[in-house]
């Protein structure tokens, strides 16, 4: 990452004030390189695509990891990357997944405007002002593909808002608002967040999976672990589970982040041998639909462990319920919450009415008196 010095908005206001001081409805040409003022009240400006910088450390990586490096460095542009994007897509399934929902999006904004800003700040970086993106890269990459696949000539924009007090937990936020991080998502969030609140900032040419495993060194105080519960709901078990994914290298870790591998499938597969992770974790990915049991299934065959089975016979309903009661039990300890017991009770009653409430916790309270006559006669 480029050394950046204290944004200077003396320097950007005076290189701007003609722009800046234009009305919202006034459609004259600007300089590519500077924001302009669209709307006095919000303080809302155009920043032209080429002057932003997405963030690189989001917990969510929208650009794939073959076009990072290079767009991050400023050796390809906005447009170049798109174009490489849309090769790629060609043959992969879930690049192309992200390439039509960016570009469903992109014709979004074009149908009904951006009514959200992005937000972020203007730094200098080398000697350049640039506007280094906080939250709203989505809409970012949207623009751009619309671009490029409209042919547009002119330079592209998004509408910003100037974030003078940018912080991880505002970023965090935005990505979780759009919908819930994925289990290698979370690991990123929490990892930031605890890199970010001990002042450790990446190096200049650091990847970001390196720069995310250097939460190893860290030891969690306190401060650190309210953090993270108030921003991630998280606790220092979960916590620690979640950054044993950064044991996957790169393009494994990307390909769970792309594929939204649950956390039970991603325990499972680490759980074998290392040289199986790659496989197994492509396996998941590469084919829509499958399953834990399929992964399980598939790691049992690659290490030779599998056992044939006799054909089951179908459970009654009362032992299928049974058991999937006992799972709810036993994995209650791995809820990311305090109140584990609390939490599972919010979710009982949380959309049932006082008299169903009631029954609920009349047959609770049934099955609890049956299962204590028979753990007497198990003594």
């Amino acid at each position: 990452m480029a050394k950046t010095e204290k944004p200077r908005f003396d320097n950007l206001i005076s290189a701007t004030s003609d722009a800046f001081n234009a009305s919202a409805e006034t459609q004259e040409d600007y300089n590519p390189n500077t924001p302009k003022m669209v709307n006095h009240r919000q303080s809302v400006y155009r920043v032209p695509l080429s002057m932003v910088r997405p963030d690189r450390f989001q917990a969510r990586l929208i650009l794939p990891l073959t076009l990072r490096k290079d767009f991050y460095a400023g050796k390809t542009s906005w447009n170049e990357v798109v174009r490489n994007w849309f090769e790629l897509a060609r043959n992969d399934r879930l690049i192309a997944q992200e390439i039509s929902e960016l570009t469903m999006l992109g014709d979004s904004l074009h149908d009904t405007g951006q009514i959200k800003p992005v937000t972020g700040q203007v730094v200098n970086e080398n000697g350049h002002d640039v506007f280094r993106m906080l939250t709203g890269e989505r809409r970012f990459w949207a623009t751009a593909i619309k671009a490029v696949l409209e042919g547009q000539v002119t330079e592209p924009y998004v509408l910003a808002l100037i974030d003078n007090q940018p912080t991880i937990e505002k970023q965090i936020a935005e990505n979780m608002a759009y919908k819930a991080l994925t289990p290698v998502g979370k690991a990123r969030a929490a990892a930031r967040l605890v890199l970010e609140s001990h002042q450790i900032q990446p190096g200049e040419t650091e990847s970001e999976s390196a720069f995310f495993r250097r939460v190893a060194d860290v030891r969690l105080d306190d401060e650190t672990r309210d953090l993270l519960q108030r921003t991630l709901q998280m606790e220092r078990t979960y916590y620690g589970r979640l950054m044993k994914y950064f044991e996957l290298d790169e393009k494994e870790l990307e390909l769970a982040d792309k594929s939204e591998m649950p956390e039970r499938v991603l325990r499972e597969i680490m759980q074998y041998d290392r040289a199986l992770w790659s496989d197994a974790v492509a396996f998941y990915a590469n084919h829509e639909g499958r399953t834990y049991q399929d992964v399980h299934a598939f790691l049992e065959r690659q290490s030779g462990q599998e056992i044939g089975r006799k054909v089951r016979i179908p459970l009654d309903p009362t032992t299928k319920s049974a058991r999937s009661l006992r799972r709810l039990l036993n994995g209650i300890e791995d809820l990311p919450a305090d109140d584990k017991p609390g939490s599972i009770a919010d979710a009982l009653l949380g959309d049932v009415d006082r008299e169903e409430a009631r029954q609920l916790v009349a047959r609770m309270e049934t099955l609890t008196a049956a299962l204590k006559q028979r753990l007497e006669s198990l003594k």
